[in-house]
């Protein structure tokens, strides 16, 4: 098959066989198909004989057979690749949605974590006042039982001291004072009362009027 004693190039004999699959075929390229099968053949030394032999050798094949085997393979193959680009079309509206429902669980969790801090800074803003109120606020006095000094029936001797003082019916500074005493007065002490950390003295002045006076304004002998 090789007039001029060189062996034949694989890629020519490609070459050819493309040509000649266009002869057979309905591309409309038999023409051209035509011409590059000579030039091909005359270059790796191939007859008109042999050509013809080697196209009734392809045409004794079933008619059509191995075109529409191709065919067929290319059909499968676009069938495969067509439902591939489906399947990637609903991942991607498929993970769209997903991502939109994530988007909107974040969007609330953030609104409810903002919600939770105004409301744990309120707490402690609270929290802080309540404390501090209750650490500046006084305390209140603890009352104390009223305790006597001396016995009853012992009797001591006071003097009201400079700046007078005031008489009380009560040992607590409640109400109304009975007397307003002046300083110098002398007056019969009955017992000590201790009450709110205060003490008070049950005094007698002249007289017979009983109340009570604050020890520190008079001075107990």
């Amino acid at each position: 098959m090789n007039d001029a004693n060189e062996p034949a190039h694989d890629a020519d004999l490609e070459r050819l066989a493309a040509c000649l699959a266009l002869l057979a075929s309905d591309s409309g390229e038999a023409d051209n198909a035509g011409r590059a099968a000579g030039a091909i053949a005359r270059r790796i030394g191939l007859s008109g004989g042999d050509l013809k032999r080697i196209f009734l050798a392809g045409a004794a094949l079933p008619a059509g057979d191995h075109l529409e085997n191709e065919a067929s393979t290319l059909r499968h193959s676009l069938s495969l690749r067509d439902a591939d680009a489906r399947r990637a079309v609903w991942e991607r509206d498929v993970l769209r949605v997903e991502n939109g429902r994530l988007q909107a669980s974040l969007d609330r969790l953030r609104a409810r974590a903002r919600a939770f801090g105004v409301a744990g800074a309120l707490v402690g803003l609270v929290l802080l006042f309540v404390g501090a109120t209750a650490w500046i606020a006084p305390t209140r006095p603890v009352a104390f039982p009223h305790a006597e000094q001396p016995a009853p029936g012992l009797r001591r001797a006071a003097i009201v001291r400079r700046g007078g003082a005031l008489l009380f019916p009560g040992p607590e500074r409640a109400g109304m004072p009975l007397r307003a005493l002046p300083s110098g007065q002398r007056l019969r002490v009955r017992r000590l009362v201790w009450k709110l950390l205060f003490q008070w003295a049950e005094v007698e002045v002249p007289g017979g009027l009983t109340g009570y006076v604050l020890t520190t304004e008079i001075d107990l002998s």
